[in-house]
């Protein structure tokens, strides 16, 4: 059972540093657009991303 555990907890370590990685790429990418790439218009993630996130919040203060 230990062992099964133990496994258990690496995998979540695996699967947590693969997300933070992905997500870190993703902030990168979006950073680096203007710069590296001139031509590369940018996608509007962070634009969808804080709208997702301010929703919650928007639908409160309406009520």
């Amino acid at each position: 059972m230990k062992l099964f555990l133990d496994n258990l907890f690496f995998l979540g370590e695996i699967v947590s540093l693969t997300g933070l990685t992905w997500g870190a790429w993703l902030v990168l990418r979006e950073s680096l657009a203007g710069i590296v790439f001139p031509v590369h218009k940018k996608s509007g993630l962070a634009v969808a991303f804080a709208a997702n996130l301010a929703h919650p919040f928007r639908r409160v203060a309406r009520i």
